[in-house]
């Protein structure tokens, strides 16, 4: 796996695991703030791969 791919497998652990712990407690501010923090990293990560594979493809 490259080092892109690995960062994604990353980004997707560590917002998967911030929305378990949400699961358990959904009224922590805590919780909602890390996993809101989490899934905004990752549609970062995507937009950029997006922007990315886009400009490969021109």
């Amino acid at each position: 796996m490259d080092v892109s791919n690995e960062h994604l497998k990353a980004l997707l652990e560590k917002t998967d695991l911030a929305f378990q712990a949400l699961l358990r407690e959904p009224d922590s501010e805590e919780l909602n703030l890390a996993y809101e923090e989490a899934k905004a990293e990752l549609d970062s990560y995507i937009s950029s791969v997006r922007q990315r594979l886009s400009q490969r493809n021109r």
